[in-house]
């Protein structure tokens, strides 16, 4: 045997098969691929950020500069010592930070040399340094008492960060749920091309059993006409569904983003297989079953809550206690003064207690009373949307229970439908039956097969619409 085709055959043996590719191997790859459940994605991680960003106003601030100054005018600082112009070069470093109590710290040093030109009465002002070293010190007593009003946006943003990246999830599951839904109808578009064959094949030994009766006068004319159009029939039917199949695997290339370059993917699925609604919810089996979208009317209402009190918070009044501590430095030039920055000897000290109320007027208490309606109302449509949640939940658990008697009757039908066209089939061959009976069985085996895999195939959708539900703890 030649080499080349004894390899081309121990690479055939050995070629690993190609795995059909299940449900959730399907959607693993929908949720990879599909752009729109990836940009759902980025937009969670982007609230996430959102989030952190809020505390920005916690974030230390660095404040540094470099100052030049040449002073000529007649009535400038030092003009009216005799000088005829001054010029002063200084530094200055800062370091402010808000803590989340509230209190906001603050520390600098400014240093700089000033030089006088002209006829200076005090020889001390000729040329000298200044040095200065102050640590700040603010707390608010009442309205941010010890960072009251920063864990009420803490809270508020928690909420609807949580509620931002849920709605996102809903978008998600929806996507998700179309993607299984052609995933179903796919299969069941492959049963319906299956009968469809079958089906057409019937109805042509049909024909051609009629066409042997009316040849040997056993039949008339107008029995083969219509096992004839029984054919006509079975092929628009076939016709039908060889376009419905189509349409349902451009619906999966499109949900896995697959080009029509790549070779469509094997399928592998059981649609008479039953999953429990239960088994769908994510979360925690014991909670309550609720739906996302109620779950995510409770964050908002929660986080409309929290900003009414922030709103409140914003208009009470406040009691600033503030403090400040610096040192002074005079020397001959800027580097002695640097160098006695924290020299204690004169230092400059100061204490207040400053109280800051805004009255009670129309104006105010409408902002107030608007955010409190906003989050009562909130809160009504968070109770209304549990109320519809667990009427839903319920009525779908009351269909899926209908809809599983529906299957099992259809199972029912068919196997009954199938044994009376086999006996019809039987009669007719005998010559005891008619051709009406016989094409009108065929016609009832075929309708009942469709509506059995259609029924299968809208439990398994029903099944899908569990993910729109989750569990939380009551």
């Amino acid at each position: 045997m030649n080499q080349g085709v004894l390899g081309i055959l121990l690479l055939l043996l050995w070629q690993t098969p190609v795995s059909a590719m299940t449900l959730q191997e399907y959607l693993k790859i929908v949720e990879s691929k599909h752009k729109t459940i990836q940009s759902l994605d980025v937009s969670k991680e982007a609230a996430d950020l959102r989030e952190e960003a809020g505390d920005i106003e916690l974030v230390p601030t660095l404040v540094a500069g470099v100052n030049y100054l040449s002073d000529k005018a007649p009535l400038g600082q030092f003009a009216l010592f005799g000088a005829t112009e001054s010029r002063t070069l200084s530094y200055n470093l800062g370091l402010g930070k808000k803590f989340s109590t509230g209190t906001t710290v603050g520390i600098s040093a400014n240093t700089s040399e000033t030089e006088n030109t002209g006829a200076i009465a005090d020889p001390r002002f000729v040329k000298f340094g200044i040095g200065t070293l102050a640590v700040s010190l603010n707390q608010s007593l009442w309205k941010d008492s010890f960072g009251h009003a920063t864990r009420l946006r803490w809270d508020r943003q928690e909420a609807a960060t949580e509620a931002e990246k849920g709605s996102y999830d809903l978008q998600k599951k929806l996507l998700l749920i179309n993607a299984e839904a052609s995933f179903w109808n796919y299969f069941f578009a492959n049963e319906a091309l299956r009968i469809g064959r079958e089906s057409l094949e019937r109805a042509k030994k049909i024909e051609g059993w009629t066409k042997r009766r009316v040849g040997d006068g056993i039949s008339d004319r107008a029995d083969l006409l219509e096992t004839q159009g029984l054919v006509s029939v079975r092929q628009l039917q076939l016709i039908t569904a060889q376009d419905d199949l189509e349409t349902y695997k451009r619906e999966i290339r499109d949900a896995m983003e697959l080009p029509d370059s790549e070779p469509f993917p094997k399928l592998d699925g059981d649609i008479s297989q039953a999953r429990t609604l239960s088994s769908m919810v994510d979360g925690n089996k014991k909670g309550r079953v609720v739906s996302l979208e109620s779950y995510l009317a409770s964050l908002d209402a929660k986080a409309k809550m929290f900003l009414a009190k922030e709103v409140e918070d914003a208009y009470r009044p406040d009691l600033v206690l503030s403090g400040s501590y610096a040192t002074n430095t005079l020397k001959s030039d800027m580097s002695e003064a640097t160098s006695n920055l924290t020299n204690t000897d004169l230092p400059t000290a100061k204490v207040g207690l400053n109280l800051v109320y805004m009255f009670d007027t129309d104006v105010k208490d409408a902002a107030q009373n608007a955010a409190k309606k906003d989050a009562l109302a909130a809160k009504l449509r968070s109770e209304r949307k549990m109320l519809d949640s667990d009427s839903a939940w319920l009525e779908l658990n009351r269909r899926y229970v209908e809809m599983t008697k529906r299957v099992e009757a259809a199972t029912e039908t068919v196997r009954i439908q199938s044994a009376r066209q086999k006996a019809q089939v039987d009669l007719f061959n005998k010559g005891r039956s008619i051709t009406f009976n016989v094409v009108n069985s065929e016609e009832d085996v075929a309708t009942a097969e469709l509506n059995l895999y259609r029924l299968r195939s809208e439990q398994r959708k029903m099944e899908s619409q569990g993910r729109l539900f989750i569990t939380i703890e009551e």
